[in-house]
């Protein structure tokens, strides 16, 4: 009796082992297949020190200088940054506003819960936005007359006429047409212009969708050609006024996607005109293919994120 009590004992236990042991594995399942949760790292993408989308970025979530993550990758400009990121499921980069998100497969996060929209930029609820400023020679220092009036012309032309700043809006720029007027009713203030001229321009990979918009726009009214070589915010004014105007990378117009420096670095007082002819946001964006990353982000986060404070996306509080 006490032999057939046991094995009813060690029956009992090994029913019981096993009813446990399958209630903790999911049905179909084996322990090993469960699946776990793993930290996912954030891939930080930035611009070259040059860049002034970086110089605007970095201001805008007050990321001081040299604060910037050692793992950061930088990009090489607006394009290669926004490829960069649509390819890697865990980036963060930023960029400009009118480049074109769908086709670089990312999306924008919005910043301190606002969205990057033109609307959003205008009435200053977006904070992290920026000036396309450009920058000519000297007045006295054109290959010739006719260039110099081209190079007029086309700045009255992107600034006021309604052609030339519909083409700027077109690909994303933040333009006030209110005042704007058709472009032959400006031309006559410029007279005749010559069209074997081509204007040269340099500076910022930014501007470079709505300004080749306006140049073709004008190109299209005038006749006049254009040649267009962008490296860099930094280089925009050294190839106008700087030490390369002068040299095989000179320019005729420079263009930066911030203002031009007032410390002395980037004195415009000797050009012949210089200002800004459009608005533009700064974006912080990730891939469509991130499932990870928020929505928005606070400049903090963004900053925690951006000096390396924060390295695994399940980390953002």
């Amino acid at each position: 009796m006490k032999k057939l009590f046991g094995l009813l004992l060690i029956l009992v236990l090994l029913v019981g082992c096993s009813t446990i042991t399958e209630s903790d594995t999911p049905e179909g399942e084996t322990p090993e297949q469960q699946p776990t949760t793993e930290s996912v790292v954030i891939d930080v993408y930035t611009r070259d020190s040059s860049s002034g989308t970086r110089e605007a970025f970095e201001d805008g979530v007050g990321l001081d200088e040299g604060a910037l993550t050692v793992e950061a990758v930088e990009t090489s400009g607006n394009g290669d940054m926004a490829q960069k990121v649509g390819a890697d499921d865990k980036a963060i980069g930023y960029v400009s506003l009118t480049t074109d998100f769908a086709a670089n497969n990312i999306r924008s996060v919005h910043f301190n819960g606002v969205e990057a929209t033109i609307e959003n930029v205008l009435d200053q609820s977006y904070t992290l936005s920026r000036p396309f400023s450009y920058t000519t020679r000297a007045q006295d220092d054109y290959a010739d007359e006719a260039t110099r009036t081209a190079v007029a012309a086309f700045l009255d032309f992107v600034n006021n006429s309604e052609e030339g700043l519909l083409a700027v809006e077109a690909q994303g720029g933040i333009v006030d047409t209110s005042n704007a007027k058709p472009w032959a009713e400006l031309a006559e203030a410029h007279g005749e212009i010559d069209t074997s001229v081509t204007i040269r321009t340099a500076g910022s990979t930014s501007v470079e969708k709505t300004l080749q918009a306006a140049l073709e726009a004008f190109q299209a009214e005038t006749g006049v050609q254009f040649s267009m070589n962008h490296t860099g915010s930094g280089d925009g004014w050294k190839r106008v006024l700087g030490d390369e105007k002068d040299t095989a990378n000179a320019a005729d117009l420079g263009f930066a996607s911030r203002p031009f420096k007032d410390d002395g670095t980037e004195d415009v007082s000797t050009a012949m005109e210089s200002g800004y002819y459009s608005l533009d946001a700064v974006v912080v964006v990730v891939s469509l293919d991130n499932d990870v990353a928020p929505e928005s982000l606070t400049d903090a986060q963004v900053l925690s994120i951006f000096d390396g404070t924060v390295k695994n996306w399940e980390d953002i509080q």
